[in-house]
């Protein structure tokens, strides 16, 4: 269960009663929270610094994100970069393997759920870069779109991380973490994007689904 951090709020509500892991959305924050700040957190942090066209609300250029990101590895239990930014972004690969740092490559589709060519090509190219998972989030509006990201969950090798946005967003999450989604976010704080749980939510209805799974296959 991952908590997405976007404000001071969030970074309050961090807490391992709620959630497995906190994701750090750096772009967001008023302001960075400094490798102490990382460290003093009560669970592991996923260091994400998302570019504008993915969702990042600061203007940060390339650069300025390398840095944070290099600033912040030596504190974060994974980072997250967008996936058509791995390339760009070698130095920072680079020294998260020097860190043993898991590298998350993320692709975020507003428009749709990319064919499953599309996604397997994305995860093949992303793992060549040295990426360990890769998450897809994609826009789910009707069933049709909706069947279509689980069938995706059937094909994806694993470890990956599927999640949908917009009008069944919620519904995708919860079904998606039975299909083998290795990390199912929800918000800390407060809602950022149509289509998501509070994490706290998310996670007693995960582990209730679970239990009934459990309860049914014995």
């Amino acid at each position: 269960m991952v908590g997405t951090v976007h404000s001071p709020a969030g970074l309050r509500g961090a807490k391992p009663e709620w959630i497995d892991v906190a994701e750090i959305r750096v772009d967001c924050l008023p302001e960075p929270p400094g490798l102490t700040g990382l460290e003093e957190l009560c669970v592991p942090g996923i260091v994400t610094v998302r570019d504008p066209l993915e969702g990042g609300s600061l203007p940060l250029g390339a650069g300025e994100r390398q840095d944070l990101y290099l600033e912040l590895l030596p504190g974060a239990a994974a980072i997250d970069i967008e996936a058509r930014n791995l390339q760009a972004f070698r130095r920072v690969v680079n020294a998260a393997a020097g860190y043993s740092v898991p590298v998350i490559a993320s692709c975020h589709d507003f428009s749709g759920v990319p064919k499953a060519a599309a996604a397997l090509k994305i995860v093949q190219k992303a793992r060549d870069q040295g990426a360990m998972c890769v998450k897809i989030a994609a826009t789910v509006s009707t069933p049709a779109e909706l069947g279509a990201l689980i069938a995706l969950a059937g094909v994806l090798p694993r470890p990956f991380s599927l999640m949908g946005m917009g009008a069944l967003g919620r519904v995708s999450r919860l079904a998606l973490a039975g299909c083998g989604s290795c990390l199912n976010y929800g918000w800390l704080g407060s809602p950022q994007v149509p289509g998501q749980w509070p994490a706290r939510e998310l996670r007693s209805l995960i582990l209730r689904a679970m239990a009934c799974s459990s309860a049914q296959s014995s």
